[in-house]
């Protein structure tokens, strides 16, 4: 219990001194302060959702439902993100502009979720682990008997099934890249739609520079 407790204090350490950086990069990054904020607000959802359903119905952590609502909490405010970003840009933003404050706020808000779950699950209820695990064992034995596997690659799945758990270390880091995984091809589509500049052209403050010179210019 001791080893999990200083895990998760180390990562909520990691993960301060992370949004601090990243709050602190000069100007030039402007735009990855917009991801910060609203990774932030990701983060705020995220303890907000996980406390009340923790202390409310723990089988909703496995619910589609739910998991279904939370994606489509995180693709609302990635448009948001990209959308401020791209007003900070001034209107304009490449691939990469509107791809990166997506990723850091995901990044931000996925992170956040990982330590919450933890501290829920691990020291302040760690019996609720059991109960997730049973859950997730009574799904995969309703999948499996609708399943065209024998009957002897249903009882071996199922024994597999049964040594898995949910919140030992390996399981939840794995969870943790999978859902930065999913969140970087939704960005990477968003950004896709957003984007409304090529990473070669010039900044907008910069053509106009170059039209103000050449005017100056004719008019010596």
């Amino acid at each position: 219990m001791l080893t999990i407790s200083l895990r998760i204090l180390f990562l909520k350490g990691y993960f301060l001194i992370f949004v601090n950086h990243i709050y602190r990069l000069p100007m030039k990054n402007q735009l990855n302060k917009v991801g910060v904020t609203f990774g932030i607000i990701l983060a705020v959802y995220y303890l907000l959702f996980n406390c009340v359903i923790f202390f409310t119905d723990k089988t909703l952590f496995v619910n589609t439902y739910a998991g279904f609502f939370n994606i489509a909490v995180t693709v609302l405010i990635g448009i948001a993100t990209i959308y401020f970003a791209r007003k900070k840009a001034g209107g304009y933003v490449t691939f990469r502009e509107a791809f990166t404050p997506f990723f850091v706020a995901a990044l931000i808000g996925v992170t956040a979720n990982f330590i919450v779950n933890n501290i829920l699950f691990n020291l302040v209820d760690p019996s609720a682990k059991d109960l997730i695990d049973q859950k997730l064992y009574g799904m995969l034995v309703e999948t499996l008997k609708g399943s065209p596997l024998t009957q002897e690659q249903i009882t071996e799945q199922l024994a597999k099934a049964k040594d898995l758990k949910q919140y030992a270390p390996k399981a939840q880091l794995f969870l943790w890249a999978g859902s930065i995984l999913r969140n970087s091809v939704i960005g990477i589509l968003l950004a896709a739609i957003f984007k409304n500049k090529s990473e070669f052209t010039p900044s907008h403050t910069e053509i106009n520079h170059d039209v103000d010179t050449d005017f100056n210019k004719d008019h010596k």
